[in-house]
């Protein structure tokens, strides 16, 4: 066990399912509360804010999220906290590239331009890319959360305020609350101006939504998905065209909607059936999960063994929006370190 992790920890590893404002520490949000003087109800203290961090329910999760972390933001140089956060983590997990969401709709509230905020994440990126390597791109959240006007509103926002590290945009938020018929136009519009499009689907509702989303939509990789276990044409649809499923696993046993252990999940059952399938950690700091444990769960559970996470490692990054060329580099420094270490790819 100790010998895989210490392997995953020397890998260079991709993540494309995480949300930025989810990187945020503790330190960051008291720093922020502290500079603005924010009060939030029972946080007096930064042991108060810690014991907030630590979630029990979707709805304190939600009021995490929103009420807290996000209000928190309240000018442009505040974003530099967040992308200090997110080089932390990048780095303890080896991760040397990394497609993140990010959700610009509550800040825009708090009164931060769009524009002078994608400025700032892109300077950031490119400041991390020099000091570290790590390459970050950007995957603006659209958000059903808020409604169709207010993503139409912020792809318009995406695409008058152009910078090389946004990619794409994604459709997340709540999914009972927003059909991805709803949001149709607006991923049209997205992709005949050349962005790449994913969407948050089969978290907490039914198959349908994935369905929706690829006929739809026309996402090239799903959110989640974990809801395809119950139907097995969407599964063989997902085989054969080879869609990666962004599967974040603790997230999905925190909220519970269709898996109540990690020996449930259908991760394995994606995994048997040739589904491309990926890993991935959602909100870290919320759930106080790394990616390295993301993987080492599944390995310590005797879902996958030793063999398989190095494939699960390897879909993950060809499922990244990267060149072939580039993903070909990461993966074959990859395979030497994995032969070095005399293991052997599933």
């Amino acid at each position: 066990m100790k010998k895989l992790r210490s392997l995953l920890k020397e890998l260079p590893k991709t993540e494309i399912h995480l949300h930025l404002e989810a990187l945020a520490s503790v330190d960051t949000i008291w720093q922020l509360m502290k500079r603005h003087d924010i009060k939030h109800p029972g946080i007096k203290s930064k042991n108060d804010l810690r014991r907030k961090f630590e979630v029990k329910s979707l709805n304190e999760f939600i009021d995490l999220f929103i009420n807290v972390i996000q209000s928190c933001f309240k000018e442009n140089d505040d974003l530099d906290l967040l992308m200090r956060d997110a080089k932390n983590y990048l780095t303890r997990n080896n991760i040397v590239y990394a497609e993140i969401f990010f959700a610009p709709t509550k800040l825009v509230m708090n009164g931060l331009p769009f524009a002078d905020m994608v400025r700032k994440l892109d300077l950031g990126a490119k400041s991390i890319k020099a000091s570290t390597g790590i390459d970050i791109r950007f995957i603006i959240d659209v958000s059903r959360s808020f409604g169709p006007e207010n993503a139409e509103k912020n792809l318009t926002y995406t695409l008058e305020s152009k910078v090389d590290s946004v990619i794409g945009i994604g459709l997340g938020g709540a999914e009972e609350q927003g059909p991805a018929r709803d949001y149709q136009a607006v991923f049209e519009r997205a992709a005949a101006n050349g962005l790449h499009v994913v969407a948050h689907a089969g978290e907490d509702v039914g198959p349908q939504s994935i369905w929706d989303a690829l006929r739809l939509l026309k996402v090239s990789r799903i959110g989640h998905g974990i809801s395809a276990v119950q139907d097995d044409e969407l599964m063989s649809y997902l085989a054969e065209k080879q869609i990666p499923l962004e599967v974040c696993p603790t997230s999905n046993l925190f909220t519970r909607k269709y898996v109540d252990k990690l020996q449930n999940h259908p991760i394995r059952a994606f995994f048997d059936k040739g589904l491309c399938v990926t890993v991935n950690t959602d909100d870290p700091t919320l759930f106080n999960i790394d990616l390295i444990d993301e993987y080492m769960k599944l390995y310590d559970a005797e879902l996958f063994d030793a063999g398989e996470i190095l494939r699960l490692v390897k879909n993950g990054i060809y499922a990244t929006f990267l060149p072939r060329e580039r993903k070909d580099r990461i993966w074959e420094k990859a395979e030497r370190i994995i032969a070095k270490r005399g293991y052997r790819l599933a």
